[in-house]
């Protein structure tokens, strides 16, 4: 009996092996994103980052450079491709990043909030990984998110730019009503950017601000020709404020922006370098400039004052809803209840184009001396 059942090992470890070669076959046709091929570039430059991004997500099998897109567009609007970032410049708080019951304190490239922050911080955890590793964040999003992996892999196969950044937007982010037109004009850029027609199916929708109603502007403000007391934006000057402004510099640029191109914020950054009152990166979303500058040690105030900035509160001033407004106070009236702004993306959406309003002073809107 024990010299017959010899006869049999070599059959007992034939299937053995074949078992484990169609195990391991299975695994790995199931998966689609291999983690350790996931590296993207840990930098402060948003171009870079986004290319970074980019490069990883084509690597891996079926995804489009429409899909790609979108998911750039969209975590643009969240974060300003900011890894780091957390939800209205809060510092980290350990007891709070951990409780699932705690909202608005969402975290990283995508803004994960409430659950899905606690799972971030978890897989971080479980992996040996800093949450704040934009590489750990990509492998986060397409294998750990739970299903909301798979609703994000489904909109990364997209071929359609306005298509894909909606359905990420309400399927995947699931908020951020209201900022469709922002995401999928920055959608839109970093498809023209990256994609060089080698995605021939591939198809952008035009967006067509002017008929929206309302028509945010991305990260600026409404385009309406009048809201609430400010009045309508222009590209010139008005005659009554000609003679009041010394500097009318208002192309100038600064190669330390890191703020989004042709942003409210990005255009404000510039200005108030070219006036010689800088202001620091990562102040976050305009109506969060207050708050962010006043913790880094700014002067604010309530009152206008020539050459600081000027943030609006969202809603206040026809600033979107969501994110808020910021521009530079140009001159004051001599009653100082009026002051005249240049700004950014209010006008021409995404094109860095300036244009100037007269605001009467009210609430929500807090003045910053620069540095």
């Amino acid at each position: 009996m024990i010299a017959n059942a010899w006869l049999f090992v070599p059959l007992i470890l034939l299937s053995v092996i074949l078992l484990v070669i169609i195990a391991t076959g299975v695994s790995s046709s199931n998966s689609s994103c291999n983690s350790a091929n996931i590296a993207v570039t840990s930098t402060a430059d948003q171009k870079a980052m986004a290319k970074s991004i980019h490069d990883n997500l084509k690597n891996q099998t079926g995804f489009t450079e429409a899909g790609i897109a979108a998911y750039l567009g969209n975590s643009q609007v969240e974060s300003s491709l900011n890894a780091s970032a957390i939800q209205g410049g809060k510092s980290y708080d350990e007891s709070k990043a951990n409780d699932k019951s705690v909202a608005g304190y969402a975290f990283g490239f995508n803004q994960w909030d409430s659950g899905r922050r606690v799972n971030l911080l978890k897989e971080a955890q479980s992996q040996g990984k800093d949450w704040k590793d934009p590489s750990f964040q990509l492998d986060f999003a397409l294998n750990h998110d739970g299903k909301d992996s798979e609703v994000l892999k489904q909109g990364l196969k997209m071929n359609s730019v306005e298509e894909a950044t909606e359905f990420l937007r309400s399927k995947w982010e699931r908020g951020g009503s209201g900022t469709t037109a922002q995401r999928t004009s920055y959608a839109k850029k970093w498809y023209q950017e990256f994609s060089s027609g080698s995605d021939s199916e591939a198809t952008i929708a035009s967006v067509d601000v002017a008929s929206s109603s309302p028509a945010p502007a991305i990260g600026g403000c409404d385009t309406s020709t009048t809201k609430g007391t400010s009045g309508a934006p222009i590209k010139e000057i008005p005659s009554q404020y000609k003679d009041k402004i010394s500097n009318q510099n208002f192309t100038a640029t600064d190669s330390s922006n890191t703020y989004p191109f042709g942003e409210c914020t990005w255009y404000t950054y510039n200005r108030m370098s070219e006036l010689g009152h800088p202001v620091p990166n990562y102040l976050q979303n305009g109506g969060q400039w207050a708050q962010t500058a006043k913790a880094k040690g700014l002067t604010t105030s309530d009152k206008p004052s020539v050459g600081w900035a000027v943030s609006f509160q969202p809603g206040v001033a026809g600033a979107v809803a969501v994110y808020g407004h910021v521009a530079v106070v140009e001159a004051v009236s001599d009653d100082g209840k009026k002051f005249l702004v240049s700004e950014a993306n209010v006008v021409d959406l995404g094109t860095g184009t300036v244009s100037f309003r007269e605001i009467t002073l009210g609430q929500g809107m807090t003045f910053i001396q620069g540095s």
